[in-house]
């Protein structure tokens, strides 16, 4: 396979398509929402998910101010509306998202807004904001997850759920023109977890994270010499290199606490 250099100011679009949040956040005065391309899970315990947010967006100073917001997924059959959220700002287009056609509501509970239309919706607390270049990362933790009948049994049912992808825009001095793109039919493969000859080695690891947890539950403190003696005894027991233990134990501290 041949390959030729890329510039890296299209090192974005390597990584699309993806899948757009309509993230919204504001007030009862006045609400505004944006489409981030950058948004990822970073967590399970507790849930947190990611959204990266230049300074210069409105919607960066309304989750600052309200502390929440909310992710939302859209189906393809609203790409019309995509410019209304994605190209313009609500400190210009004031309700730009009535005007798009969609309708803001409120999770009473915890004074977040979202979007009636969306398939899914997270409600999301606001616990950490780091700068990273020309962006900042918002953190959120989860609060609360809605979605609609196309998700089912932990899945979406993707004929009839037609996801919103993002392939990047044109640049000038062409016309600029966003792409937007979803999919007629799906492919489906679903392949055993670990399957096959893969099997011992999936139950290998598990093995190991277990009996750690049971030693790390017993003593708590991995600075201990009797954690430090049953750890290691384990690892010596697996062929592990020692140096491994440490990140285990970073691991450990994670998801136990």
């Amino acid at each position: 396979m041949m390959h030729r250099e890329v510039s890296t100011q299209f090192a974005d679009r390597i990584a699309y398509p993806v899948i757009p949040a309509f993230v919204v956040a504001g007030s009862r005065d006045r609400v505004g929402g944006m489409l981030a391309a950058w948004w990822t899970q970073l967590s399970f315990k507790p849930l947190l998910f990611g959204v990266a947010i230049a300074p210069e967006r409105y919607t960066y100073r309304l989750i600052i101010e309200a502390g929440r917001f909310s992710i939302n997924l859209i189906d393809f059959k609203y790409v019309g509306q995509m410019p209304y959220i994605g190209d313009v700002s609500e400190r210009f287009l004031k309700g730009k998202i009535s005007k798009a056609g969609f309708k803001v509501m409120w999770c009473d509970e915890y004074n977040i807004p979202y979007i009636e239309e969306a398939n899914a919706y997270m409600l999301l607390k606001l616990v950490d904001r780091s700068r990273y270049g020309d962006h900042d990362l918002f953190i959120g933790e989860v609060l609360k997850i809605y979605a609609d009948e196309t998700f089912e049994d932990g899945m979406w049912n993707l004929s009839k759920y037609k996801p919103i992808m993002y392939l990047g825009r044109s640049k000038k001095p062409k016309l600029v023109k966003r792409v937007y793109v979803t999919f007629k039919g799906v492919d489906k493969v679903e392949l055993e977890f670990a399957g096959g000859e893969l099997k011992r080695y999936s139950i290998l690891r598990y093995d190991i994270l277990n009996e750690l947890r049971e030693v790390y539950r017993r003593y708590r403190d991995p600075t201990s010499s009797e954690f430090m003696s049953k750890a290691t005894e384990i690892l010596k027991r697996y062929n592990l290199d020692k140096e491994d233990l440490k990140y285990y134990i970073e691991e450990l501290q994670r998801s136990l606490g």
